[in-house]
């Protein structure tokens, strides 16, 4: 095996584990959030806008032809701060980001970076 396909085979899974971890990650903002408008009064107005970039992000991403995960089916973890919420999305869109330059794949580069685009906003709106 020469070097370069070793150096394409690493390059590869680690694409891999950050597109996974990305959209894992995703799902479990778009649960707590889901939560947290659910459990307030007003709560879709206040967070309607982070819900609504987390799903677009999620859905977004799902599109990379090399996505190989599952969404983990119950991720009950639901006492996280607006702050957390905030970092986890900060993490997500660098994560994101890392993923749309490894990609070898034009489809996975767009849904990286569209995914991207939404997990910027959804940061925005947490803030």
């Amino acid at each position: 095996m020469t070097h370069e396909r070793e150096h394409h085979e690493v390059r590869q899974a680690w694409f891999t584990e950050i597109l996974n971890n990305a959209l894992n990650d995703l799902a479990h903002a778009e649960r707590v959030i889901t939560a947290y408008a659910s459990q307030e009064p007003d709560g879709f107005i206040a967070w309607g806008m982070a819900e609504g970039e987390a799903v677009q992000a999620h859905q977004a991403l799902r599109q990379a032809p090399s996505l190989r995960a599952t969404v983990p089916a119950d991720y009950t973890a639901v006492n996280a701060t607006a702050d957390a919420l905030f970092e986890l999305a900060r993490k997500i869109l660098q994560s994101l980001v890392r993923a749309a330059e490894l990609a070898n794949d034009p489809d996975d580069k767009m849904a990286c970076l569209q995914a991207a685009q939404h997990a910027g906003r959804l940061r925005d709106a947490l803030r």
